[in-house]
C-alpha cells in the first residue's frame, strides 16, 4: 500500500511548514494526483485520517483533484487522454510519445489556523 508512504511524506512536509510558519492547525489539504500514480482516493484518505491522529492535521479534510493522463505523439502531433496508456499513438502507431500530464503528485493548497502572537509585557 504505497498510499501510506505518500501520506507520511506529505505529513512530514506539512509539519515542517507548520513549524516554520507557526501554524496552530491544518484544516484542509488539497492535492493534485495524476492518473498514472495509481492512487486509490479512499485508501489515501483513510491513511491520512489514521496518520494524522494526534497531530496538527487531525480532523483536516483531504481533497484530491485527479489529473487525467494526456499524451502527445511527437510523430504526428496527436494529443489524447487515455486511462490505459499502451505506449503507442492511436493515430499513427508511433512509439515517439510524451506524457504531458497525469504523473502529478502535488500539494496545491492548505487551509490553516495561525497561532496568535502573545502580547509582550513591558
Amino acid at each position: 500500500m504505497h498510499e501510506m508512504s505518500i501520506v507520511e511524506a506529505l505529513m512530514e512536509q506539512i509539519t515542517k511548514m507548520a513549524q516554520e510558519q507557526n501554524w496552530e492547525a491544518v484544516t484542509r489539504v488539497r492535492l493534485k494526483v495524476g492518473a498514472m500514480r495509481q492512487i486509490v482516493p479512499d485508501i489515501l484518505v483513510f491513511c491520512f485520517n489514521v496518520a494524522s491522529k494526534g497531530t496538527i492535521m487531525e480532523g483536516a479534510i483531504l481533497e484530491m483533484e485527479e489529473v487525467p493522463l494526456r499524451v502527445k505523439c511527437e510523430g504526428c502531433g496527436h494529443i489524447w487522454n487515455d486511462k490505459e496508456f499502451l505506449g503507442l499513438c492511436p493515430e499513427c502507431g508511433s512509439i515517439d510519445v510524451n506524457v504531458l500530464g497525469g504523473m502529478e503528485l502535488e500539494l496545491t493548497n492548505l487551509e490553516v489556523e495561525v497561532k496568535h502572537a502573545k502580547a509582550r509585557e513591558h
